[in-house]
């Protein structure tokens, strides 16, 4: 269960970003993210779940030129929730 204020935030950012018209026309960004949700519920280390989300973030950015403004504030959230990461915007809404 989500006990960590960042964990909270993250599911949040998640939730929030999931639920934008735009993120809801990318079927594999909607993939993404519900994984990410879901292993966030069953996963005691929300750190290594911000991470993970992150990369994903990261790996489906590096492929496109442009993204939903709402993964901003949901990759800023993996940001500052994960562990051993360094900061790049990877794309550009």
């Amino acid at each position: 269960m989500l006990k960590n204020e960042n964990a909270i935030a993250l599911t949040r950012a998640i939730d929030i970003a999931y639920s934008t018209p735009a993120v809801q026309a990318i079927p594999e960004l909607q993939q993404l993210l519900a994984k990410a949700a879901q292993e966030l519920d069953c996963v005691a280390d929300h750190h290594q779940v911000a991470k993970q989300l992150n990369q994903a973030l990261t790996t489906w950015g590096a492929s496109h030129d442009s993204g939903p403004a709402a993964l901003d504030q949901l990759y800023l959230a993996t940001l500052k929730d994960s562990v051993g990461i360094e900061y790049q915007m990877p794309y550009r809404a």
